[in-house]
């Protein structure tokens, strides 16, 4: 929901010791997908608020990092693409929040205010329903839902804030039907304050959710704040217990899905300062009521800093890019993988563009194992999702406009066999058919509202494959007329 421009003072590794609260929260009610209504259209459009921070070094001399090493993009190509979905469409509400989640035997993409389910052939179970109706939010103000599907429990796991009510709402099925039933939860934050972006990760015996804390009337930052909780207690739809601990020293932790067996759950957080740029690493371990512990490791990395806004053709509208807080993570296996939009100079260019960095960590001796910017020159590259394959193929799914491209949807990757630092050539999963012109969402400096995020998603049920959702130019007019639309495809890539 918000685009920042965050500079913290991040410290070397360090034990948690201070949690804020703990505590139980019962479950509130299920709700079942099948019994949903189907969503309305909203005849009022509008677009999400915005909120910025300032950067503390504006004016002076800032060193982002170590120089950045620009990916080399190779003729080989290890992914093909498989059919693809029409999903969700315009629903009034720009910019579009697109997330992707496989099951076994279906697949559910969540967008601002609208759900839908599909068998993994592509057959819809029903029309797109209300996710007002699915968190039980009423006519509260919602925003920037997450859906992922957890294997090690064979559970969705959902999540929506609700600015209204100062919460997160989490949802967690009873079943691994995505159109079955849910247990609804509510993590509460302090009174008047949104909680903004909230983002879901997975161990074997942890759910953890994290927000940023704004106030609700000044829309300055407070705090990063996250909630440990009991899975097991979640999946059973009992009351569970939780601690929660909140920090002003960093902005936007991201909480990690773990795509294979970890009792150690970890989280990122991208920052810069003066002495260089850094991924911050969050180890937590325990589960509540238990004793539970988090430490932090910072690693340099090459610069990071924000990306400029992006040129897209038909319009003199600029697209926003955003910022440079982590967008996507994923571990398995000792392995941890992270993207962000970034600012990189591609080879043959001679100006700055937004572009795709790409981190990979290695937990188990806590180091970077690789570390590279993907731009194409006259290009803009921005909001990366990813997932690895566990032959230890990555797939990337972002989107990028210029000068002669309508925003579209594109999917890279690197193979195992790979060199490190480099990505295939990539392939359009959805050429745009249009600018993204919408009015009301376009009165910014940094561009017209586009996406805080796209999704990945590993399929259970078929272990070379992953599903890729994300934004891109319909062409069509909105309601009001007053500018053009965006659309969402989900795609399968194997690999």
């Amino acid at each position: 929901m918000t685009q920042v421009i965050p500079f913290f003072q991040v410290n070397p590794a360090y034990a948690e010791t201070h949690w804020d609260h703990k505590g139980k929260i019962k479950p509130e009610h299920k709700v079942n997908v099948r019994e949903l209504s189907h969503a309305s259209k909203k005849v009022k459009e509008m677009s999400i608020p915005l909120y910025r921070i300032h950067e503390k070094l504006k004016g002076k001399h800032l060193p982002h990092g170590m120089p950045q090493v620009l990916a080399e993009v190779t003729t080989g190509k290890s992914l093909s693409s498989g059919p693809s979905i029409n999903g969700i469409g315009y629903d009034s509400v720009t910019p579009p929040d697109v997330q992707i989640a496989a099951g076994p035997s279906n697949i559910m993409e969540m967008v601002n205010l609208e759900g839908e389910t599909w068998t993994t052939g592509g057959t819809p179970q029903g029309e797109p329903f209300d996710l007002a109706s699915f968190f039980g939010t009423g006519t509260d103000f919602i925003s920037d839902p997450k859906v992922m599907y957890d294997t090690n429990s064979g559970r969705w796991i959902a999540s929506i804030t609700d600015a209204s009510a100062s919460s997160v709402v989490l949802a967690v099925s009873d079943s691994s039907d995505a159109a079955g039933s849910f247990c609804l939860y509510t993590v509460q934050g302090p009174s008047n304050t949104i909680l903004d972006q909230p983002i879901t990760g997975t161990s074997n015996d942890k759910i953890v959710v994290s927000a940023n804390v704004f106030d609700s009337s000044t829309q300055q930052f407070l705090h990063a704040q996250y909630w440990v909780l009991n899975k097991s207690e979640m999946v059973n739809c009992e009351p569970v217990d939780f601690v929660t601990s909140s920090s002003a020293s960093y902005f936007s932790i991201h909480p990690v899905q773990s795509l294979t067996s970890t009792t150690t759950q970890y989280m990122v957080s991208t920052s810069q300062t003066q002495a260089g740029s850094y991924i911050n690493v969050f180890s937590i371990v325990g589960v509540p009521p238990g004793p539970v512990t988090s430490s932090a490791t910072q690693l340099p990395v090459s610069s990071i800093s924000t990306p400029p806004s992006a040129l897209q053709e038909g319009s003199f509208w600029q697209i926003d890019t955003g910022d440079y807080r982590v967008q996507d993570a994923a571990w398995s296996n000792g392995t941890l993988w992270l993207a962000h939009n970034n600012s990189c100079t591609p080879a043959g260019d001679f100006i700055a563009r937004s572009c795709l960095h790409l981190v990979e960590l290695d937990t188990n001796s806590m180091s970077v194992k690789q570390d590279f910017d993907y731009g194409v020159a006259g290009k803009y590259l921005f909001y990366p999702a990813l997932r690895e394959l566990p032959d230890g193929n990555l797939v990337i799914v972002y989107g990028l406009s210029s000068l002669t491209d309508y925003p579209g949807i594109y999917v890279t990757g690197q193979a195992a066999t790979d060199k490190p630092d480099s990505v295939e050539a990539p392939t359009v999963l959805q050429a745009g058919q249009g600018p993204v012109t919408l009015f009301f969402g376009c009165l910014s400096v940094t561009g017209c509202r586009y996406g805080d995020y796209f999704g990945a998603s590993l399929d259970p049920a078929q272990n070379d494959k992953v599903w890729v959702a994300g934004e891109y130019g319909s062409g069509a007019l909105s309601y009001s007329g007053l500018g053009q639309t965006w659309a969402t495809k989900i795609g399968s890539v194997t690999g």
